[in-house]
């Protein structure tokens, strides 16, 4: 009977000791970790550091994204530069090659004008032959149909050249041809070619005024530059 009472003593002093134990752990686990002055004075400067360098990432992000949109700026201002300049190295190129400064080659036409085969005795000779106003026609219209170089029987002319008639000849800028007169034109044939051919345009008026013609699409034309 004593013996028994001894076990119980032991077995509630056991269980007396753990539950005071557990009692005072969680008790020294729920109490609130106390600071210093000190500690919340380094928390706050670390803080106010860190709110500093955010606000500084975001103005340089900003800064970098207003460099990058003026770079982009910059470029496409220098590509439009470089295209104006570019239309304008080919403007100064085609006037070179109109006043005869560049030689020039390419695709075209060739019209040749002939003094009529049969001339009736009854007619008057200079009805049935070319003169220099049929010339003028067939160049004007290569001309507005965007011919870029025109020669007569192989002399290049311009848009101020002199082509009038001397007697049986016709004479360009001094030189004098007979016929036939081979006009040859550099200039998109299509375009060259309807031009010339419209109804009542410039073929149908010189075959109503007797002279023969001959238009045919030509390869490979070149026209020197202008001898100075």
């Amino acid at each position: 009977m004593k013996s028994r009472k001894l076990i119980f003593a032991f077995v509630f002093f056991v269980l007396g000791f753990l539950l005071t134990f557990s009692y005072q752990y969680t008790k020294s686990k729920n109490e609130v970790t106390q600071l210093s002055e000190k500690d919340w004075e380094q928390d706050y400067y670390y803080r106010q550091q860190l709110i500093e360098l955010e606000d500084k990432n975001k103005q340089l992000r900003n800064e970098l994204a207003n460099i990058r949109q003026e770079i982009q700026t910059q470029e496409q201002e220098l590509a439009n530069e470089a295209d104006v300049l570019k239309d304008l190295v080919d403007q100064k190129l085609n006037l070179q090659k109109l006043v005869g400064e560049l030689s020039v080659s390419g695709d075209g036409v060739a019209v040749t004008l002939s003094d009529s085969s049969y001339i009736p005795e009854e007619e008057h000779a200079n009805q049935y032959i070319v003169h220099d106003r049929h010339i003028h026609q067939v160049v004007n219209e290569l001309y507005s149909a965007g011919a870029k170089a025109i020669a007569i029987n192989g002399q290049r002319i311009y848009r101020h050249s002199s082509i009038s008639c001397v007697g049986p000849v016709i004479s360009i800028d001094g030189n004098n041809f007979p016929a036939p007169f081979v006009i040859t034109a550099i200039g998109d044939q299509h375009t060259l070619e309807v031009s010339l051919n419209l109804q009542n345009g410039v073929v149908d008026n010189l075959v109503q005024d007797n002279v023969e013609v001959k238009l045919e699409k030509k390869s490979n034309i070149e026209m020197l530059a202008r001898e100075t």
